[in-house]
């Protein structure tokens, strides 16, 4: 399921070197021009484009994609840094004017950030700085071309950046759009062509990668419940009876046709599909030899001696989540490991959270010598494994900051397994769509009425999106 690569900004430039310059500019101005129209009519917004150039290339392609919008017909003015510029700028900017592109200092209706690209480091001068800011605070849509302004594409650090509503990035994404503060200023992300050859992208050395297009499990007209797929889950406690029945339930809308969720105490009412037992030995050996299966973790509490005892019995495909996650513990190999930030400290032994790059490091190495899948739970959420660079999955929405949202997560994947997906594909494929029931919910709720429910409501929305083929990004 490798998809784009993710590079650092060096490698880009170096990478992009093999390209004729000039017409590389002209499309990305193309690919940002297109994105241009098509915000402003989805958002039924005034024909009119303000253009922050800056003096280097990045400022070219702003001039290009004016080119391409005077042509279609909108108003567009340029508010440059500089008369000055790169060669190819000074081109572009000639173009702009003889085909009566207009100047001056204010911005009016979808700003373009051409200020500063991927070759951007150290620190933003005060008159860029002053732009930006201006830009942020005006209130008015931004699509960023290649990176928002002012964002390091390789550590991800900045100290002023445009706030882009999207970004358009040219060729291959950059790992600073994911890490660190990065992904505060990116909004939507589109992934532009800029003319790279297959041999390019297949020599550019890969920090990371994105998905591309996801495949769901195959459905037969004539399976039987126990074909879609049967999952037991230990889960839930008297205190945090939801979780279980937010992972059982999660489990089956993903697709699985039986669920059983053994709990540590009495949790209630659930779900009537939902077939729900406190803990016995006796039914949970019977259960397991039937499950193709499990989560254990959400809502537990203290388990710590029960993992130690039962997990060694677990042969099948398992997630494990919440207060599963020891750093004492032997997990089954393959088993599918669900932290977010805070819990992966804990399971790797860490005090401190280090820089992003140093984590993911050790994440690697953790899965390498335990023989298991991670996936980090954040924004963005990354997928690690033994044999893998990690994948980022650039959706989602801020809404999804919500108790709950994780056991619903859990249940997702174990439902995936259970329908034959192996671990590596359950684990994106969970992420992904768990993701895009987010942004559905967001935007039927506003992401701040969005909880941990509304995701399994909308999970429909999200498998009808994959169902449709289209690209992740």
């Amino acid at each position: 399921m490798e998809g784009h690569k993710v590079v650092t900004a060096e490698e880009m430039v170096r990478v992009e070197r093999g390209l004729d310059p000039e017409a590389a500019m002209a499309k990305a101005g193309r690919h940002v021009a297109e994105a241009a129209m098509q915000f402003i009519e989805s958002h039924h917004l005034p024909k009119r484009v303000t253009l922050l150039v800056g003096k280097g290339n990045n400022g070219g392609d702003a001039y290009a994609a004016g080119l391409w919008l005077l042509d279609e017909g909108f108003s567009v003015t340029a508010w440059a840094i500089d008369a000055k510029g790169s060669p190819l700028n000074q081109k572009f900017r000639e173009k702009y004017r003889k085909q009566r592109g207009r100047f001056a200092e204010g911005v009016d209706g979808l700003i373009i950030d051409g200020l500063l690209g991927t070759g951007f480091k150290g620190k933003v001068d005060k008159k860029v700085a002053a732009l930006i800011q201006t830009a942020n605070a005006s209130g008015l849509p931004i699509l960023a071309v290649d990176l928002p302004s002012g964002l390091n594409g390789t550590t991800g650090m900045a100290d002023v950046a445009i706030r882009a509503t999207e970004t358009v990035t040219l060729g291959l994404p950059k790992i600073g759009l994911f890490i660190q503060e990065g992904w505060n200023y990116v909004g939507k992300l589109q992934i532009a062509d800029i003319g790279l050859s297959k041999e390019s992208i297949a020599e550019a050395e890969a920090i990371a990668y994105l998905p591309k297009r996801l495949e769901l499990p195959p459905i037969v007209r004539i399976r039987h419940k126990y074909q879609a797929g049967y999952v037991i889950g230990y889960a839930g406690s008297k205190e945090f009876s939801g979780s279980a029945k937010m992972a059982g339930f999660a489990a089956l809308k993903a697709g699985a046709g039986i669920v059983r969720v053994f709990s540590r105490e009495e949790i209630g009412f659930a779900p009537m599909e939902l077939i729900c037992n406190e803990w016995n030995l006796k039914s949970w050996k019977e259960a397991l030899k039937k499950a193709q299966a499990v989560f254990v973790g959400p809502g537990l509490g203290p388990c710590k001696e029960w993992l130690r005892q039962h997990l060694k019995e677990i042969k099948q495909p398992c997630v494990i989540d919440a207060d599963a996650l020891l750093p004492d513990v032997t997990y089954p190999k393959k088993a599918i490991l669900t932290p977010h930030r805070g819990e992966v400290l804990r399971l790797l032994g860490l005090k401190a959270a280090p820089r992003d790059e140093e984590l993911f490091a050790k994440i690697i190495q953790f899965c390498s010598k335990k023989g298991v899948y991670v996936v980090l739970k954040g924004a963005v959420s990354a997928i690690f494994g033994p044999k893998h660079k990690p994948i980022f999955v650039p959706r989602g929405d801020p809404g999804m900051a919500s108790a709950g949202t994780g056991d619903v997560l859990t249940g997702m994947i174990a439902g995936l397994l259970a329908q034959g997906c192996g671990p590596y594909e359950s684990a994106i494929l969970g992420v992904t769509l768990h993701a895009l029931a987010g942004e559905f919910a967001a935007d039927a709720l506003t992401s701040y009425c969005l909880t941990a429910t509304d995701l399994i409501t909308f999970l429909p929305a999200a498998f009808a999106e994959v169902l449709r083929g289209h690209d992740i990004v």
